[in-house]
């Protein structure tokens, strides 16, 4: 029977924040999430749950209109299968069903934000998007040791991952065109809440990181 495999997705998401990343880093990509299913149908990555709520973010589950913001535009993307054995399989599942929209599980904010200076700083149960990915690829072998996960930019796993590679292009040709609606809904005043309370909560681990 054939190995069952986790898909790494690299894209240029096509929001502000994501072209300054790339603009600033000089990166090609400047997002990373995974699929458990070869028709990438159930994506999943660390962002905000919503186009406005610019304080929340954890592990949401990601539609290729979130990508295109809706209107349907061209979004470049490379995407990578990783076979792994059944029991590393399952606990990839485990772990994202465990992780996705819980509210424990923090954005890593502040290490994107200082990442040209300080080049990422680890923080309790919080990830970046290629953070996360990075921490689930070195869990399952994937990646040398040595190096915080912390640390990854999404180009490197274009090197890393080269010789896994089975598509690159635009990103409407391998997602399908799935979506919850979620991600456009207006803000609220309980988003609102939330974020704030997410923002004192990172803010915490973030000192916690820096004096530990």
């Amino acid at each position: 029977m054939k190995d069952p495999a986790i898909y790494v997705i690299l894209s240029q998401t096509q929001t502000k924040f994501g072209r300054c990343i790339r603009k600033v880093a000089g990166q090609t990509y400047n997002h990373a999430s995974i699929a458990l299913d070869p028709g990438l149908e159930a994506v999943y990555g660390f962002a905000r749950p919503s186009r406005y709520a610019l304080l929340s973010g954890g592990l949401v589950r990601e539609y290729r209109d979130r990508y295109t913001m809706g209107n349907g535009r061209p979004v470049p993307v490379a995407v990578y299968r990783l076979p792994v054995p059944p029991d590393q399989y399952r606990w990839a599942e485990e772990t994202v069903e465990a992780m996705v929209d819980n509210p424990t599980y923090l954005y890593n904010l502040f290490s994107v934000l200082t990442f040209p200076i300080l080049k990422g700083f680890s923080v309790r149960q919080a990830y970046s998007c290629i953070e996360f990915v990075a921490w689930l690829l070195g869990t399952l072998g994937y990646l040398g040791e040595g190096k915080a996960f912390c640390t990854y930019k999404p180009d490197d796993l274009t090197l890393l991952l080269s010789g896994y590679l089975v598509y690159r292009g635009d990103i409407r040709d391998c997602v399908p065109p799935l979506t919850d609606g979620r991600y456009f809904e207006p803000l609220t005043p309980s988003d609102l809440a939330d974020g704030i309370r997410s923002l004192a909560r990172i803010t915490k681990r973030s000192i916690e990181a820096a004096v530990g």
